[in-house]
Formats: C-alpha cells, structure tokens, sequence
C-alpha cells in the first residue's frame, strides 16, 4: 500500500517523534529513520498463557465483570478471575496527587462517585472515603448494583490476579495535568516489575509518552499502542498507520489494541508477521438494560469475523456472549 500524504493530521498521532529527537531530556528508545523505524520485539510473555489455555483469542472482561458488579472494582475483578467464560480482564489506571496508581476510568470521579473531582488532584487517603454508587450512568442510562464499592489499589488487585492463567491488559490513563500523563507508565512498570507478574501483563495507552516512560523504566514490560475510530484521521489513513506500526516501533511494543472497527485481515496479518499480538475493544459493551436484538447480532458476526482473522484477544462487556459465540 503507498504511503499516503497524511498533511497536518499526522502531528496528532506522532508529535513525539520530533519531539523526542530534539528534546534533550528525552532520548529516543529506538533509532528513527524517517518512516522506516526500526525496533527490536521484546519476549511475548503472554503467549503462555494462549498455550495453558489452548484457546485463541483470549476473552478480557473489559473493567472486570461489570455486568454483575461496578467497573474497575476488585469484586468486578474477582468475578472475572471466577467466571468460565473469562480468560482475563482489562482494567484503567490513574496516577493519585501522591502517586499511588489506582484503577479508575474517567479523569472526573463525579459518573461513578457522584463526587465532582478530579482524581489526580486527589491523595490515596481521600479517595479511601469516596464511594463508588450502587447506580451508576452507562450507555445514557443507569446501571444498578447491590452495593457500594471501594476504588482499588493497583497492587492489591494484581495481587488477587498473580500465579493464576489469568492475563491482564492494564491501561493507562491520564489527560491533565502533564505530570500525571509522564510518572503514570513509569510508575506502573515499577509496580509490575516489583510484583514480578510480567508475564500476565499487558500495558496500553492511547498515550505515546505514557508507553514511552513505561519502557524506559523497565524496557522488559509488555506494552502496545491503542487506536479507536475517534482519531481525526480517515478509516485508510489510519489503518496504514496501524499497519506501519510507527508508534509501537518507537517504544518496543509487543502488541497493538485497536476498536474492532478498524481491524481487518491484513492488519493482523503484518502485526504477526512481526511477532506481535493483536487485542481488540469493546465488543457487546455495557447496555442499561437488555441488548436490542439487532445489536446483539451485529456483535455476534464481529466476534466471528474477528476470530477467522486470527486476532489474539477480545475486550468485552458480557464475556459470556462472546464465549457462546465462539464456543457455545
């Protein structure tokens, strides 16, 4: 496929490239050649868990089992590690004012807590006493819930997760302000790497700095870029990007997590051909009430779809409609 002339989109996706080069504080993890970048695949250390399981793609309960309790709680967590149907789960972190990473979602706590702060303007202590709702907004409408929950330390969840064939992709979030978005991967490869749990991890972020900093703290800490179709760029545009694997080179990713929107066959085809893995979001997302029909059929095809593609895993809402799907 021909390199197409991106213009000034480009600088959304890659600012960092020139940035990295001329900022002397931050040196480029890989050497940059122009387009032609060049990177060395780390150890996938998840592929042992695929062979444990015999199963390809892995199902992640995307922010724990939600349909039975609050996302990004340790309950949720829990049910996933339980459930017949999960073969791991995603979950989002955000960096506290006094540095603990903890899983949360948004960068305002006001959807889930009812609270309007924002959590980085926050200590450990403080978030200890917020609550998150037994209804909370999904989708346009209110999920309910038995009870409350607590927001989690990072540390104790991978605590309940290590030692298990269970796989992790842990993302990493932070919008505002710039120190959050710079200590988040840094802090989160410190913790992995302590733990020792390597090899059920998976890092993401939409956030090229956030994997940069991961990777320059510990190099050996699986990562991969994210994509969604909300980046201002066309579907052919974006999916060259994605193929060129641009982003992920610079930082020695392992893998790429795109919206299933925007994987086709030839994606998955050059990202195995490097040695990567390729993880997909979100099918049968989160509903306040029963899925329409018609929308549970769109899910079930796309799931199929993106099985015969090959792709390694699968984020979901409802892991056991996926498991039926492909299994069932």
């Amino acid at each position: 496929m021909p390199v197409p002339n991106f213009g000034t989109a480009t600088y959304y996706f890659i600012p960092a490239q020139s940035d990295i080069i001329r900022n002397k504080k931050l040196k480029p993890l890989v050497q940059i050649n122009s387009l032609n970048c060049t990177s060395q695949t780390s150890k996938l250390h998840f592929n042992k868990i695929q062979t444990k399981m015999k199963k390809t793609p892995l199902i992640l309960a995307h922010r724990g089992l939600v349909t039975e309790y609050q996302e990004n709680t340790l309950p949720a967590i829990q049910a996933a590690i339980s459930s017949p149907y999960c073969n791991g789960t995603e979950f989002d972190v955000f960096l506290t004012k006094d540095n603990k990473v903890v899983l949360f979602h948004d960068e305002n706590l006001k959807r889930v807590t009812g609270v309007d702060r924002n959590i980085y303007d926050l200590t450990w202590d403080d978030l200890k006493t917020i609550k998150i709702l037994p209804e909370i907004e999904v989708d346009g409408g209110i999920r309910k819930y038995s009870n409350a929950a607590n927001i989690p330390l990072l540390e104790n969840v991978l605590e309940e997760i290590k030692g298990k064939d269970f796989f992790v992709d842990i993302e990493l979030k932070a919008y505002q302000p710039s120190w959050a978005k710079r200590k988040v991967g840094s802090a989160v490869a410190r913790i992995v790497k302590r733990m020792d749990i390597m090899e059920q991890v998976i890092c993401t972020s939409f956030n090229f700095f956030m994997l940069y900093d991961l990777e320059k703290e510990h190099r050996e800490v699986p990562s991969g870029f994210a994509y969604d179709d909300n980046m201002p760029l066309s579907m052919k545009r974006l999916n060259w990007l994605m193929e060129a694997n641009i982003i992920g080179r610079l930082v020695y990713s392992n893998a790429v997590c795109s919206e299933h929107t925007i994987i086709d066959g030839d994606t998955i085809k050059k990202y195995h051909q490097r040695n990567m893995k390729v993880g997909t979001f979100t099918l049968y997302p989160l509903t306040p009430g029963e899925m329409p029909k018609k929308r549970k059929t769109y899910f079930s095809k796309e799931v199929k779809r993106l099985a015969v593609l090959g792709v390694d895993w699968i984020e979901t809402d409802q892991p056991e409609l996926v498991w039926k799907d492909l299994y069932g």
